[in-house]
């Protein structure tokens, strides 16, 4: 199966949360590079980054999932409700899903 970048996760947690994101719309993914932050004093601080890659197919749903995801950090930052688009429901700044519809 051929695997694209998707996203250039900032660490190890970040990446691992994405991935769970990913996984719960049953997209596999692989992370490269998570293991080159022990190394850090000795590399520069973009070693730290974490790639994320998933199957070509599944493209368009994963960038659907990081858009979502960088919108909601956007949202986080400004400690600001957000709207879903399924339902209309305004919730709160922290949730990533809708308390309403779960979508």
């Amino acid at each position: 199966m051929n695997y694209e970048l998707i996203y250039k996760a900032a660490n190890s947690h970040e990446a691992h949360f994405i991935q769970g994101l990913l996984k719960r719309k049953s997209i596999k993914s692989q992370l490269l590079g998570e293991n080159l932050s022990i190394a850090i004093g000795e590399l520069p601080i973009e070693a730290m980054q974490v790639d994320i890659l998933v199957p070509k197919n599944q493209l368009p749903e994963s960038e659907k999932i990081i858009s979502n995801y960088e919108d909601n950090l956007i949202l986080s930052n400004n400690n600001q409700e957000w709207r879903c688009k399924e339902c209309q429901n305004t919730n709160p700044f922290n949730f990533e899903i809708c308390w309403n519809c779960n979508k």
